[in-house]
């Protein structure tokens, strides 16, 4: 423990971190009091507390104010505070860990370059095995995806210009450009997208999704100010919105599965040009193993295989721009004239219908292009701008300038990849692509544990097992429940589509869903929260709507032969989440309408109920209100801790809440002893608490805001201002406003409190959780629907989930947890 006075560092699971950094500098505040002025300067020392079985240090920080309790404690008032400090917080952090970083570099490259550009090419570097993997992949199977009947070499010109102006235009323009500037405090994806909406625009309405934080400046009358003023009053388009994130996410998840079954059948697919013994069955089975097996090494997560993953992506990449290069020069160096976009229009005008439906295979190229901004998270934005421009986008246009030119002269698509790589290096380039597919795979089941993260952080999705396999990357993670889902469905997949023709099909429609939902909120956003001149944003909308559009209509002529597959699983998704955010809003409503408030805390507390000693944490599902398990606990118990918190764990927008701002307090006026407390966490942090540090870490901060309270206090009277709380007047006032029984102390104030914390701390503590269980009260033929929802499957989900106070029930001592069980009928 660092002696007081020094600077201490701090290192511990939970703080903002940016990349590798895990230690960050805070110095020791202490308390100091000038007496040559009335003015008191108030700093006290944070509590400093060691982790159990860490030894790292917890700094925990209270309130100036005893009794905050006009602020309601609403989660949303609290996170806006926090938002607003999140920036600096983050930025001080990037510059240390910069610094630090700078002075290693600087001393490897001998001042060449500035730490930070070497920071970014780090950076940019390590993007190639967590973002960019999946897109590399694509032409594995892009050309193999498309049949026309007899196609000429003017065919293969054009679908080489489609599969250029595609890529350029979505991949490179519309994500590595645009899209990646829609970050929510540097994360990306769908939920983060429509988190920037809601922050910005009142249309948050389920779940924990955030609520509007920022008041924009518009112009009265402007088509800013129309559109946000309409999106707020109409509760069609907030439906939608939502419905729209769902939709987005499901699809992702239906990514998720099939990627790595494309990807590994396509590579594994190379061994039939080798062995004629192969068979089809025989591909399909030995893809099933490699993919039971990835799933199976998920739960060692990707911190220890990490350093491999770039460099097998980054030869991928060379690889194939070398192959794809000297095709091009073997067979066709002319290839390059087909980015004239006139060949597109001829290729349409020549195919017409049968070219349109060609486009079903063509889209595979953008494939993972989502991922450039799910992840942004992980990196900064210009690391991955540097890392998809320098490698990325020319190795792609490279190799499919290659393909396509061995086409022109071989104009049968079967099997492209493999029969375009040089006989010499077939058996090494076999090797890259396995490996590289499985990188692949890898980056996307990534993808679907984080976008799961942020759905039960963002109570869209039940409460699943998250754990974090590094303490580095707050990104990665492993849910065992979501691993063994995923695999199950993966295998499936392979085994009843089994050729990469229908698994592309599938995979197309889920590709393009995502992005069109992309592109409108996309375009919602440039109007509401950028204010962007309107036909730029129109522009914008046009462009990319309907060149998505084409593509959609084109995937879905596909459905009969495997398209069907993406839109199954986000119904069974879907159902899902819909069944979880009307089961939690039925829930919510009614411990609404049935909450105990405090002025019914003076029935409930008479003569019959006892205090007795010790500290109780009263564990309760929303925060703002005593739930009505509350008062079903002293209607059968009769007695009452003599310390009792309320305690609420809350999810903020931020993806990291700093531990100064971890708990928030405030204690009932006229009730000794009665506290509520909300706990702040960010939606990108661990959900699986220990009880033992959660406890210590509630006691430390309230007995540092009862300090507050006491030198607060202290410095009144010394000023000869009224003491706050201590007159024998005000004791009266508050023992005949609560009614309080002759077990009960006189209430004194935040010393008696502090005496009575310090006596109760002494006892052994209790965790007092509800077992809570919806029914339905409604009869007849038109509610087994409702029924069906609550009774079954919302019952189910809500028994097998993983909550916060499930995890804390784990870690709890059996003779320390009390559980109390109550049916809501609603």
């Amino acid at each position: 423990m660092d002696g007081p006075g020094e600077e201490s560092k701090v290192g511990f699971s939970g703080e903002p971190s940016i990349g590798n950094c895990k230690e960050y500098q805070m110095e020791d505040k202490r308390k100091t009091h000038e007496d040559s002025s009335n003015d008191v300067a108030l700093t006290v020392s944070d509590v400093e507390h060691t982790t159990p079985g860490r030894g790292s240090l917890r700094i925990h920080r209270g309130e100036s104010e005893y009794s905050i309790q006009s602020l309601h404690l609403q989660s949303d008032d609290m996170a806006e505070e926090i938002e607003q400090d999140y920036e600096s917080h983050l930025q001080e952090f990037k510059e240390k860990k910069l610094k630090g970083y700078q002075l290693s570099v600087l001393l490897i490259c001998s001042g060449k370059l500035e730490g930070k550009h070497w920071w970014t090419l780090l950076l940019a570097y390590q993007a190639m095995g967590v973002v960019y993997a999946g897109i590399g992949t694509c032409p594995l199977y892009v050309f193999s995806s498309f049949t026309l009947n007899e196609p000429t070499e003017e065919d293969y010109l054009s679908i080489f210009s489609i599969v250029f102006w595609t890529f350029t235009s979505i991949s490179l323009i519309k994500y590595c450009f645009i899209i990646l500037k829609l970050d929510d405090q540097g994360e990306g994806g769908t939920f983060a997208l429509y988190s920037v909406l809601c922050k910005h625009v009142n249309i948050s309405r389920y779940g924990r999704t955030p609520k509007k934080t920022t008041i924009l400046q518009t112009k009265k009358g402007s088509v800013q100010d129309r559109t946000i003023h309409f999106m707020e009053r109409n509760n069609t388009i907030q439906i939608f919105l939502f419905a729209l994130t769902m939709m987005g996410a499901c699809m992702v998840i239906g990514d998720g599965i099939i990627t790595p079954a494309i990807s590994v059948l396509s590579a594994v697919d190379g061994l039939r040009n080798a062995s004629s013994a192969l068979n089809q069955s025989s591909i399909v089975i030995i893809t099933s193993v490699l993919l039971i097996a990835l799933f199976l090494l998920q739960r060692f997560g990707t911190r220890r295989v990490g350093f491999l993953f770039s460099p097998i992506v980054v030869t991928w990449f060379v690889t194939t721009a070398a192959i794809g290069v000297y095709n091009v020069i073997v067979h066709n160096p002319t290839i390059f004239k087909a980015l004239s976009p006139h060949y597109i229009v001829r290729f349409f005008m020549r195919r017409g219908t049968e070219g349109w439906r060609a486009l079903a295979g063509t889209v595979l190229c953008i494939t993972s292009s989502e991922a450039i901004y799910a992840d942004l998270g992980h990196f900064t934005r210009l690391s991955m701008q540097v890392g998809f421009i320098s490698l990325a986008y020319p190795s792609n246009i490279l190799t499919y300038a290659g393909q396509a030119a061995y086409l022109t002269k071989h104009l049968d698509n079967e099997n492209v990849f493999y029969n375009f790589i040089p006989k010499p290096v077939y058996w090494p380039m076999f090797a890259v692509a396995t490996l590289a597919a499985i990188v692949a795979s890898q980056c996307l089941i990534s993808a679907c544990f984080s976008l799961v993260k942020q759905s039960v952080a963002l109570d869209l999705f039940p409460k699943v097992r998250l754990i974090h396999t590094s303490e580095n990357h707050e990104g990665q993670i492993y849910s065992p429940e979501v691993n063994y889902f995923l695999m199950t469905l993966c295998v499936l997949v392979v085994l009843g589509l089994r050729s990469v023709d229908n698994l592309g099909h599938a995979y197309g429609v889920a590709v393009i869903m995502v992005m069109f939902i992309t592109t409108c909120f996309a375009t919602i956003a440039m109007v509401t929260v950028w204010n962007v001149w309107l036909p730029w944003a129109v522009l914008f909308f046009v462009v990319y709507a309907s060149v998505e559009g084409v593509y959609i209509s084109a995937v879905m002529s596909k459905i009969p032969q495997g398209g069907w597959l993406p839109f199954l699983v986000a119904v069974f998704i879907g159902l899902i989440m819909y069944t979880w955010v009307y089961g939690r809003e039925k829930h919510h409503a009614y411990e609404k309408e049935n909450r105990v408030r405090e002025q019914d805390l003076q029935t409930l507390l008479n003569a019959s109920v006892k205090r007795v000693p010790g500290v109780c944490i009263f564990y309760c599902d929303f925060d703002d209100e005593i739930p009505p398990l509350m008062r079903h606990y002293l209607r059968n118990i009769r007695s009452f801790h003599k310390v009792v918190v309320f305690t609420t764990v809350t999810y903020c927008k931020v993806p990291k809440v700093p531990h100064s701002e971890r708990f928030k307090f405030s204690n009932f006026d006229g009730y000794p002893g009665l506290f509520r407390c909300t706990a702040l966490y960010g939606y990108a942090e661990e959900r699986s608490l220990r009880w033992r540090t959660f406890f210590e870490g509630l006691v430390d901060n309230l007995k540092l805001q009862m300090q507050f309270a006491i030198f607060e206090s202290s410095r009144r009277s010394s000023d000869g201002l009224p003491a706050s709380r201590a007159s024998s007047e005000d004791v009266d006032t508050r023992e005949e406003q609560a009614g309080t029984s002759a077990q009960n102390d006189q209430y004194l104030g935040p010393l008696q409190d502090m005496e009575s914390l310090q006596r109760a701390i002494t006892e052994r503590p209790v965790l007092v959780i509800g077992r809570t269980r919806l029914i339905t009260t409604t009869s007849g033929l038109g509610n087994w629907l409702r029924k069906s929802f609550l009774d079954i499957i919302y019952r189910f989900l809500y028994s097998n989930s993983t909550s916060v106070a499930a995890s804390l029930k784990l870690s709890i001592p059996p003779a320390n947890l009390m559980e109390i069980s109550m049916l809501y009928e609603v």
